[in-house]
Protein backbone atom coordinates (compact mmCIF):
# COMPACT_ATOMS: atom_id res chain seq x y z
CA UNK A 1 0.00 0.00 0.00
CA UNK A 2 1.01 3.59 -0.36
CA UNK A 3 1.50 4.12 3.37
CA UNK A 4 4.26 1.47 3.42
CA UNK A 5 2.18 -1.07 5.29
CA UNK A 6 1.96 -4.42 3.54
CA UNK A 7 -1.37 -6.01 2.71
CA UNK A 8 0.01 -9.51 3.21
CA UNK A 9 2.17 -9.56 6.35
CA UNK A 10 3.65 -12.96 5.46
CA UNK A 11 4.95 -11.72 2.11
CA UNK A 12 6.28 -8.59 3.82
CA UNK A 13 8.14 -10.73 6.37
CA UNK A 14 9.51 -12.91 3.54
CA UNK A 15 10.71 -9.79 1.70
CA UNK A 16 12.41 -8.43 4.80
CA UNK A 17 14.13 -11.77 5.36
CA UNK A 18 15.35 -11.93 1.75
CA UNK A 19 16.39 -8.28 1.59
CA UNK A 20 18.65 -8.86 4.59
CA UNK A 21 20.45 -11.61 2.69
CA UNK A 22 20.28 -10.46 -0.94
CA UNK A 23 20.23 -7.23 -2.95
CA UNK A 24 16.88 -5.41 -3.02
CA UNK A 25 15.94 -6.37 -6.59
CA UNK A 26 16.75 -10.05 -5.98
CA UNK A 27 14.51 -9.98 -2.89
CA UNK A 28 11.70 -8.39 -4.93
CA UNK A 29 12.15 -11.09 -7.58
CA UNK A 30 11.82 -13.79 -4.91
CA UNK A 31 8.58 -12.23 -3.64
CA UNK A 32 7.25 -11.94 -7.21
CA UNK A 33 8.00 -15.63 -7.74
CA UNK A 34 6.10 -16.51 -4.57
CA UNK A 35 3.12 -14.36 -5.67
CA UNK A 36 3.07 -16.12 -9.07
CA UNK A 37 2.99 -19.49 -7.31
CA UNK A 38 0.07 -18.31 -5.18
CA UNK A 39 -1.84 -16.98 -8.22
CA UNK A 40 -1.39 -20.19 -10.19
CA UNK A 41 -2.43 -22.32 -7.20
CA UNK A 42 -5.62 -20.26 -6.85
CA UNK A 43 -6.36 -20.68 -10.56
CA UNK A 44 -5.52 -24.41 -10.52
CA UNK A 45 -7.65 -25.19 -7.48
CA UNK A 46 -10.45 -22.78 -8.46
CA UNK A 47 -10.72 -21.57 -4.87
CA UNK A 48 -10.70 -18.10 -3.40
CA UNK A 49 -7.43 -16.82 -1.95
CA UNK A 50 -7.21 -17.38 1.78
CA UNK A 51 -4.62 -15.52 3.82
CA UNK A 52 -2.93 -17.92 6.23
CA UNK A 53 0.50 -18.27 7.74
CA UNK A 54 3.03 -20.74 6.36
CA UNK A 55 2.69 -22.71 9.60
CA UNK A 56 -1.09 -23.01 9.17
CA UNK A 57 -0.56 -24.08 5.56
CA UNK A 58 1.90 -26.82 6.57
CA UNK A 59 -0.44 -28.10 9.30
CA UNK A 60 -3.26 -28.41 6.78
CA UNK A 61 -1.20 -30.63 4.49
CA UNK A 62 0.61 -32.78 7.04
CA UNK A 63 -0.30 -36.40 6.77
CA UNK A 64 -1.96 -37.86 9.84
CA UNK A 65 0.20 -40.30 11.81
CA UNK A 66 -0.35 -43.87 10.76
CA UNK A 67 -2.06 -46.01 13.35
CA UNK A 68 0.15 -48.65 14.94
CA UNK A 69 -0.52 -52.04 13.45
Amino acid sequence: QRNGEGINPYLRKYYELKSGQKPKMVAIGAVMHKVCNIVFAVLRDEKAFELRSPEEHCKQYQRPALAAA
